[in-house]
């Protein structure tokens, strides 16, 4: 969130309330017309009020008597505790945080009994400020603020004296709770809420980081936002699973990053995207049939464990980037699953590969014969300078026999090629048993991020790798599909 204060309305609203203010016929020494700020129409004016810090908002008020309250009808309030504390060092001392808290006060005391669309603070967190915090809390709830923020910081003795800020929800009445849509918390705890709470009935779009709470706690305050749309978890240690007991049915986008969970568990019958990042956990959103797109990044799991887990908990996936941290690959031709991605279409493969790995890169193709209908293949390598031209591992013609090929592969795309054995052999085998291939790629360049940033990495050609398997890929591939060797 930047830090704004501005108002939108829609174009009935403009029709139906905006006047603009007639421009006083002064002209220049050229005969020009001046326009001057305060001839703006008000809506104009509060969008140039938006890109300025709180504290100049609050200061445009001594520049004439029309300008005295055109800051106090802005919907929209941020406050961030270097902005409005500048020239005390920002908000790191004691006085600087009694400077925040009179300021935020002064500006609310004048939006008292106005509409807020939105409220912002961003600041470090201390003891002193809970109280603070509650009141503003009040506030919200009076002022039917749509999007909350507190995106509050640990201090930095945080380890040794610090708590998170108690989110109190016992201050939220139905109706203020039931204007919010928006809502994003950081820094805070969530205790048992009380008995009366009747939830966020309206909240589209929740973001809590740095979260301290129970699993049963969150699946409560969850479970209570049944038209959820978006949702994201950031280091939110539960130290237990991540269930939602409920069904979600209007979530659609799921981010869980950098959190201490044991397993993640949702029914959300339409989300479309969900992103990963953390130590290997099994994931279930298997009523999630209309999920679009998956971006996993596990960390210390063996490759064919993670692959089948996905199977388990994501069969409806259509486009998948799966990324490692510490991966190992076992010498195992099929996975331990009987299910198969049936709806996948693209895959993007993030792969260390170690010295422990160089005899094992053939093995891939498990993951392939659990995806029998993906129409476009990457696998970007990151190798040590031992693996270039690596001659171990087994060759392809050892792959069991299976009467299954790739039928709808179009495109393979390998990365960070190096020329060893089981590179090449996996790439032959693939070019091998797609019919319907169009396109192969082979880059020697280390591309491992560039599923993320296309244009990040610069092509470093070597002819020997590449010479390795520009003819025998060309005598497997069919007559119309183009090669091409970077």
């Amino acid at each position: 969130m930047g830090n704004y204060l501005t108002s939108t309305i829609s174009a009935e609203e403009h029709d139906q309330h905006v006047h603009v203010r007639p421009a006083r016929r002064l002209t220049n020494e050229k005969g020009r017309p001046i326009v001057r700020l305060e001839d703006l129409p008000e809506d104009v004016l509060h969008t140039i009020l938006s890109k300025l810090p709180a504290r100049e908002v609050v200061r445009s008020s001594v520049l004439s008597s029309e300008w005295r309250s055109v800051w106090t009808t802005c919907i929209k309030l941020s406050f961030n505790g270097p902005d409005v504390c500048s020239g005390r060092d920002g908000a790191k001392s004691e006085q600087g945080t009694q400077v925040f808290i009179d300021r935020v006060d002064t500006v609310l005391q004048r939006h008292r009994g106005r509409a807020v669309d939105q409220f912002e603070i961003k600041f470090i967190f201390e003891s002193k400020l809970a109280d603070h915090l509650d009141n503003w809390i009040r506030f919200a709830m009076t002022a039917h603020t749509k999007n909350l923020a507190f995106d509050l910081a640990p201090p930095s003795n945080f380890l040794k004296h610090g708590d998170h800020y108690r989110f109190p929800f016992e201050l939220l009445d139905r109706e203020g709770a039931s204007c919010l849509q928006r809502l994003q918390l950081c820094f805070v705890s969530f205790r048992p809420p009380p008995a009366q709470f009747v939830g966020f009935p309206n909240l589209r779009k929740l973001a809590l980081h740095v979260l301290n709470t129970t699993n049963q706690d969150l699946d409560n305050i969850l479970g209570s936002c049944c038209k959820l749309e978006w949702l994201s978890i950031v280091r939110c240690h539960l130290k237990d699973e991540l269930k939602v007991t409920r069904p979600l049915s209007h979530l659609r986008y799921l981010r869980v990053m950098h959190c201490d969970i044991t397993k993640i568990d949702f029914h959300a019958a339409e989300l479309s995207t969900f992103v990963y990042k953390g130590s290997f956990i099994p994931v279930s959103l298997r009523h999630a049939s209309k999920l679009e797109k998956a971006k996993i990044w596990f960390y210390d799991t063996t490759f064919q464990q993670a692959i089948t887990s996905l199977l388990d908990g994501l069969p409806d996936v259509r486009n998948l980037t799966l990324q490692f941290s510490f991966q190992r690959l076992e010498n195992r031709w099929v996975l331990n699953s009987p299910h198969m991605f049936s709806q996948l279409r693209h895959v993007q493969i993030l792969l260390i590969a170690t010295d422990e790995d160089a005899d094992k890169i053939l093995y891939l193709v498990s993951f392939l014969r659990a995806a029998p209908f993906i129409e476009k293949l990457e696998v970007h390598f990151l190798c040590l300078p031992t693996l270039w031209f690596a001659n171990c591992g087994p060759l392809r013609q050892q792959i069991p026999a299976n009467e299954y090929k790739y039928v709808n592969l179009k495109n393979v795309r390998v990365t960070g090629f190096r020329g060893a054995r089981g590179q090449v052999e996996f790439l032959m085998h693939v070019v091998e048993n797609a019919p319907a291939i169009q396109g192969v790629t082979v880059d020697t360049t280390q591309r491992l991020t560039d599923a993320y940033d296309p244009d990040e990495a610069t092509p470093t050609l070597d002819r020997a790798a590449l010479d390795m398997v520009r003819g025998p890929v060309l005598k497997g591939l069919p007559s119309h599909a183009k090669l091409s060797l970077i």
